[in-house]
């Protein structure tokens, strides 16, 4: 199995404390580093993510500079925020730049306030998504590519360079929703739900392969992935102790004793995922790299044996 470490989506870091995170996570063998993306932050939501949020484009094309061998992930690009033919130039050049690192994880995304900040349209965004992942693989693999949709078309273009993975990066897509299934299998590359228990992939996986067989989808390359946050606590964590309490705690995440943490992983490993996505739940820079060693040295060997 891989692991991969996102990039602290609670926290206001400087940005070269997200370098050293991720030199940090290749040092200590950890598959991938991801970022997130917002390009404002509404008031509303401040507290569930931090204020300062960098673009993900420009962070990941340093931290490719930094570092040699960890993949370059996006947890999730909002692919409708953002013309897709500039995209692709953006993701195309990265991949380049860093020697074939890059996974494209993208979706529609949900925050309304978002949309309407960018005077994007909050409506049709699932089928924008979709429009635009046909744009940007056409642009990727094709010498002459030609589009045309309701929210994107071009033809007599050149688009270069092309990325070095080929046929192109991975697309990852995003969510648990049975239109997200539905889109990982038409157009992806991998499925990556968000804070889903082993119960729910084991759910989305079936629906997963019984859309798959519907459609003749051969999914023996298809990468089953998982993200989740992380919150390692000591052996006697109380339930109600309100000070190890979050108040936005998702459906489902891996909080407990390293043991029991590495026991749900075992769990999403039996079920076919392939890779795991950690969000650590922490409260400052020296708690992001206690958290990644104990990932290292504790539990990807265990996982991995």
């Amino acid at each position: 199995m891989k692991f991969g470490i996102c990039l602290p989506i609670r926290l206001s870091l400087e940005a070269k404390d997200n370098i050293e995170i991720a030199k940090a996570a290749e040092n200590y063998g950890i598959d991938s580093i991801w970022v997130s993306d917002h390009v404002v932050m509404p008031e509303k939501h401040l507290g569930s993510f931090s204020e300062v949020f960098y673009d993900p484009f420009m962070l990941l094309s340093y931290i490719a500079a930094e570092t040699s061998t960890i993949e370059l992930g996006t947890s999730v690009i909002i692919l409708p925020y953002r013309n897709p033919v500039v995209v692709a130039k953006m993701i195309a050049t990265l991949d380049v730049l860093s020697e074939g690192r890059v996974i494209f994880g993208v979706g529609p995304g949900w925050m309304r306030e978002e949309y309407d900040a960018l005077s994007i349209p909050y409506e049709k965004r699932g089928a924008r998504t979709n429009e635009y992942i046909r744009a940007i693989k056409e642009l990727w693999v094709n010498d002459d590519p030609k589009y045309k949709g309701k929210f994107c078309s071009f033809s007599d273009i050149k688009f270069y360079p092309k990325p070095l993975q080929k046929p192109h990066p991975p697309v990852f897509i995003a969510g648990a929703s049975d239109y997200a299934i539905k889109r990982a299998v038409e157009l992806g590359d991998g499925w990556q739900p968000t804070w889903v228990s082993p119960e729910d992939v084991k759910e989305g996986i079936s629906k997963l392969e019984t859309v798959a067989a519907e459609k003749g989808k051969d999914l023996s390359n298809f990468t089953y992935s998982v993200r989740n946050r992380l919150h390692i606590i000591d052996a006697d964590y109380q339930a109600n102790n309100d000070n190890n309490s979050e108040s936005d705690d998702p459906p489902f995440l891996l909080r407990g004793t390293v043991s029991e943490i590495t026991k749900s992983i075992k769990d999403y490993k039996k079920l076919g995922v392939s890779h795991i996505v950690l969000d650590p739940v922490v409260e400052s820079l020296d708690d992001i790299f206690h958290t990644m060693e104990i990932v290292s040295r504790e539990i990807m060997p265990v996982i991995n044996t």
